[in-house]
């Protein structure tokens, strides 16, 4: 059967997958394509290999899947299939609308053209005319970020440099579908957190095929998810839950236990012989046995945000409080203290320091502010000219190995209504190693916030 592109369907529907399928012709050798093509189907020299069969699933506007599964479960032939690059052997596939497509790395890409010229070329592919480029042109390059590089041949760029550009040119083609495969594991954390940001902001109106080995990943963007195994599905629905199917699968399998998997088409049911309810308990705690290390680089300077040039951040540090070794790097479960310092170009009412961190994929893990930490109570008018510290104490987190990042702010007002005067995205980056957490919670005890105004020179009085 054929598939069907830019088909009318209800408003809201934008994929509609029904019974697909594709089919691969195996052949033992040469001998045996050439008797094929002879004998014209009068006889069988090939065996088939089916890399997806009985395929089904919708999505909606502003509905999000997740497609996950091991190495070889058909995820990418499913993604192909939907872009069109592949022809299903049977069923068919449904689509509406301008799909954009991240599937593997340089993909779209002429190796022997510059940066530049493979945006037009990609924008091209995707639906856009030359003076469409033209306009999102500075938009394309400022999200990519890769410098001088863009009048370089795309053979020279690195792994990560060839990412940026392709899903630089993905995120501003006004695409109805966008898909991403896999493709952001090789991106650094700054970037990756950019294009979770990107891709939170626009899956609310738009459609989202996400494939990833990262369940965390998937349950955090994912409204649903669709399980494949061996080109077969195995479940299909909210995503929490075909998640938990899929690791303790993996979990189990990992183990050595004896899997069997059963039910009805489009639903799972796990029975994992003799350890079931001991494996639910254990992905439910937390892990133990931390080992958690982590080494930390400034980013203040390069950091992505805003400033109203009322106020700016000049210092961020971490450092491990009573440490015998060098402060700067920090262990699971020891106290440390950030310190964020700060200048006022202009009088601020009631001077806000305060800080989030985020993992790799843009997520919050803890924050404070030294207004709510005080109980709203407001801090000293500071004058133009002053400097501002805010100070915090706390355990630093149990964190799995990976990277992090530190967003730090300064503001005015009060909780209700405050003025964001310098807020600086990664201004500070964690990354985390020797760490034996796989499952659990991340914890973060902060005992103390304060903040100090250092007023002028000229605004002092003898007291």
């Amino acid at each position: 059967m054929s598939s069907e592109n830019s088909i009318t369907m209800a408003s809201d529907k934008v994929i509609q997958c029904s019974e697909l399928g594709k089919c691969y012709q195996i052949y033992e050798n040469p001998k045996a394509r050439l008797k094929q093509a002879l004998w014209k189907g009068r006889r069988q020299y090939y065996r088939e290999f089916w890399s997806l069969r009985h395929i089904n699933f919708e999505v909606r506007r502003g509905e999000s899947l997740g497609i996950i599964g091991r190495n070889g479960s058909g995820k990418s032939t499913l993604l192909q299939i939907i872009c069109g690059t592949l022809t299903p052997t049977e069923g068919t596939v449904q689509t509406k609308g301008r799909i954009a497509a991240l599937l593997e790395l340089g993909s779209g890409f002429n190796p022997e053209f510059t940066g530049i010229e493979n945006v037009y070329l990609n924008a091209s592919m995707l639906g856009l005319s030359k003076e469409e480029t033209d306009k999102r042109l500075d938009d394309i390059l400022a999200f990519a970020d890769i410098g001088n590089f863009l009048s370089q041949p795309v053979k020279t760029y690195s792994s990560g440099m060839a990412v940026r550009l392709a899903f630089a040119v993905v995120a501003h083609v006004d695409a109805d579908i966008l898909v991403v495969d896999e493709a952001l594991a090789v991106g650094d954390a700054i970037f990756v957190q950019r294009c979770m940001r990107f891709i939170r902001r626009i899956r609310e109106e738009r459609c989202l095929l996400f494939v990833s080995h990262d369940t965390e990943a998937v349950k955090s963007l994912c409204s649903h998810s669709i399980w494949l195994s061996k080109g077969k599905q195995l479940a299909y629905g909210t995503c929490k839950g075909v998640v938990l199917d899929y690791t303790r699968y993996c979990y189990a399998a990992s183990s050595g236990e004896e899997i069997i998997i059963t039910g009805e088409q489009g639903a799972s049911q796990l029975e994992i012989q003799g350890v079931e309810s001991d494996l639910t308990r254990d992905l439910e705690e937390k892990a133990h046995d931390y080992e958690v290390i982590a080494t930390q680089s400034n980013n203040l300077e390069a950091a992505q945000g805003w400033k109203s040039g009322d106020a700016e951040l000049t210092e961020i540090a971490i450092i491990a409080i009573n440490s015998k070794r060098d402060s700067m790097i920090l262990k699971g479960g020891e106290k440390i203290r950030i310190t964020i310092r700060a200048k006022t170009n202009k009088d601020l009412r009631n001077p806000i320091i305060g800080f989030i961190v985020k993992d790799r994929l843009g997520q919050s893990l803890f924050g404070e502010n030294t207004l709510t930490m005080n109980k709203d109570k407001p801090a000293n008018p500071a004058p133009a000219g002053s400097m501002i510290e805010g100070v915090f104490q706390l355990w630093f987190p149990m964190l799995p190995s990976g990277s992090y990042a530190l967003t730090a702010a300064i503001a005015d007002g009060d909780s209700a209504n405050p003025t964001q005067h310098h807020w600086a995205e990664n201004a500070l980056m964690l990354n985390v190693s020797s760490s034996n957490v796989s499952h659990g919670l991340v914890g973060a005890f902060i005992t103390s916030a304060a903040i100090s105004i250092a007023k002028p020179a000229n605004d002092r009085t003898d007291e």
